[in-house]
């Protein structure tokens, strides 16, 4: 839901878990009036600025939340917003929607790339062309984009997913992680980032069995089952991209667990919904895609319009302060989302 490259990020995550994600929700029509090879192409606004977003997958409620957001912004700021994306998780089918846009002449682009140096080449020939392009919940660091707009750092993930799983398991106990194969590196960094907090954090707890690489969910749940049969007294497993969780906890709630083995992950609120329903996860970790859309636009008018990025940005129509690391060049969406029964339902992605 990469800088890293999120999911960033993606509901987070990337190219796997969205994938998977569209298994438990249905996709949006095609429209090929984006490109010839794009699906859930969209339009939101009406004014003279054009600006467009290449999604990793489309028709899935990740990015159906972003498309909301960036709906709403477009609206508030007048400019005109187009979405498009691969039906599937294809790299070299994400680089045609891109050039295509680029051919089409919009002012600016955003886009969520499926790993971090495959839209390089794309992002050097439009900013050539005179766009503005800029990431979003996927970077590609190296590119010639102006700015990343980031969800929430890496660390503050981490920390929040491992804080889950320790205030649920009462801070002591063994604990695992499963972990995703595309995007390895922020997944890495996600577990990373969960790891040290537990060490500097939570003592009495300790990581069991590695951190265990899926490539999808039935992956995840066997991955998950091994791990409920080898340490048997296991107090909790964080699934770190949402292909993971579904796997995950299932295989908790297979073996009879619920409320034994803890289970939280970077999964959307569509996605852990049933399960936390259920009651085999009490909460899940991510942010709000819906501002994150929303924030996209309002970042995209802002390098359309020459306008330089302060330390921290009052954006209208979002609660907090965005803040902006010059080094990086990255605008941070803010703090994790903690994704609980009293609001997963208020969610539509």
């Amino acid at each position: 839901m990469q800088r890293r490259t999120h999911f960033r990020r993606t509901a987070a995550t990337a190219a796997a878990l969205l994938t998977a994600v569209a298994l438990l929700a249905g996709c949006t029509a095609p429209d090929s009036s984006t490109s010839p090879t794009s699906t859930g192409g969209s339009s939101g606004g009406d004014g003279d600025i054009r600006i467009a977003f290449v999604s990793q997958v489309e028709g899935i409620p990740y990015f159906s939340g972003f498309k909301a957001g960036a709906e709403k912004a477009a609206d508030e700021f007048g400019v005109s917003y187009t979405q498009a994306g691969p039906a599937k998780a294809d790299s070299a089918e994400q680089k045609r929607i891109v050039d295509g846009l680029v051919a089409q002449g919009y002012d600016g682009i955003a886009i969520s790339p499926l790993d971090p140096t495959s839209m390089d080449g794309s992002i050097a020939s439009a900013a050539s062309a005179g766009l503005s392009v800029i990431t979003s919940d996927a970077d590609a660091p190296e590119s010639d984009r102006t700015v990343f707009v980031s969800q929430a750092s890496d660390a503050e993930l981490g920390q929040t997913a491992m804080d889950q799983i320790a205030e649920q398991a009462g801070e002591k106990g063994q604990y695992a992680i499963v972990s995703g194969a595309a995007d390895v590196a922020t997944f890495n960094s996600w577990s990373q980032a969960a790891i040290d907090q537990q060490t500097a954090e939570y003592p009495d707890m300790e990581l069991v069995g590695g951190i265990r690489h899926t490539a999808d969910s039935a992956d995840a749940l066997r991955e998950a089952q091994d791990l409920i049969t080898a340490y048997p007294d296991l107090v909790g497993i964080i699934a770190v991209p949402s292909t993971a969780v579904p796997g995950v906890a299932q295989a908790v709630q297979n073996a009879g667990k619920a409320g034994e083995v803890a289970v939280t992950g970077f999964g959307s609120p569509k996605t852990v919904a049933p399960f936390i329903e259920s009651g085999v996860m009490k909460s899940s970790v991510l942010w709000n895609v819906e501002d994150l859309g929303y924030l996209t636009v309002w970042a995209l008018t802002q390098v359309i319009e020459s306008k330089e990025f302060a330390a921290e940005n009052d954006v209208p129509g979002l609660k907090d302060p965005v803040r902006y690391d010059e080094a990086t060049k990255t605008l941070l969406l803010g703090v994790p989302t903690v994704f609980t029964k009293d609001n997963v339902n208020d969610f539509d992605f």
